[in-house]
Formats: structure tokens, sequence, C-alpha cells
């Protein structure tokens, strides 16, 4: 009876630790998923509960792009913000405040990694860049963040720098 209730709690255990690997495309870049997966959790948790106070009344809206905001780009497996995304964020802040537009923040991944990886870190990467705008003043209740991880690539060639395009985040806005 006693191994039986052994087998029953270490199973769980087992199946928990099988779903944190993920599968890696090859290239330079491609590194073990245990690594990938420690990058994630080394750095802090972004935002707390107020993620998104209308965030389902945001979504409501089409959001398109703006030729004078633009996009900004991370390192792989990444969703820190490089000093250039810095700047490219606070030149979009001052459009968003100027005109009051509600804006969706888009993450975006590569396809390396599984599905339901890209679709965090793109999650992630959304999160940061909002929380960015935050910082520099745009309303939190104009801005709505979703992910969609590798199903949208600006480019598909299996290389470094096609890879490196579609590993962003995109602001797109509501003019209305």
């Amino acid at each position: 009876m006693n191994k039986k209730i052994a087998v029953l709690l270490v199973l769980p255990l087992f199946a928990l630790s099988a779903c944190n690997k993920k599968n890696v495309k090859g290239g330079e870049n491609a590194k073990d998923a245990t690594s990938q997966t420690e990058v994630l959790d080394d750095v802090s948790t972004i935002s707390g509960s107020t993620d998104a106070i209308n965030e389902a009344d945001i979504r409501q809206g089409e959001f398109v792009e703006h030729e004078g905001i633009k996009p900004v780009y991370f390192d792989f497996d990444r969703y820190s913000l490089s000093e250039e995304a810095g700047k490219t964020l606070e030149l979009n802040a001052r459009i968003l405040k100027e005109k009051k537009w509600t804006a969706m923040i888009e993450g975006h991944c590569d396809d390396r990694g599984t599905i339901e990886y890209n679709l965090a870190l793109g999650q992630k990467r959304a999160r940061v860049v909002r929380d960015y705008y935050k910082k520099l003043g745009v309303s939190e209740s104009a801005m709505g963040t979703i992910s969609y991880g590798e199903e949208k690539p600006v480019c598909s060639e299996e290389e470094d720098p096609c890879w490196a395009k579609n590993r962003r985040a995109e602001t797109k806005v509501n003019p209305q």
C-alpha cells in the first residue's frame, strides 16, 4: 500500500518535469531547453494584479499600424529592453500621449521553441513594453497586451537575421 502511495506522489513530479522541457530547432543560437526556461524564471515578475485594467474592453477595438510608431526588437530568448529599444519606445510614447490613442502591444517570437513557450515569451515582451510606456506616462487604462508567439512572422527564412526580425513587440493603435 505504501509503495502505491509513493508512486502516486512521484508520478506527477515526473510529468511536470517533462513539461518544463522544450524542443528547440537548430541554429547557432539554439540552447538547451533548461537554460532557456531558467532565463525567463531568473527575471523578476513584471507587473502585479493590475495587468490590464480594461483588457477585455481594449481588445474590442480595431488596431492598426501607424508609420510613426516603430517596433522594438529583442535578443534570442530574452524579453529585456535594450538601450535602443528604450529610445524607440520614448518616441512612440510621445505620439501615444499626444494623440491619446488606445494601444495594443503585440509580443512576437521567432519559430524556435514550442508554441506554448513562445506564447509566454511573447506575452512577457508585450508586458515589458507596456510597463515601460506606463513609466513614460502613457495611461495604463489605454493599453492592452497580446501575444502571438511565433504565429505572425515578418520573415520566414531559418537564419539569424530573419529570426531577429521576428523577435519583436509591435504597438498598434486605435485612433478613434
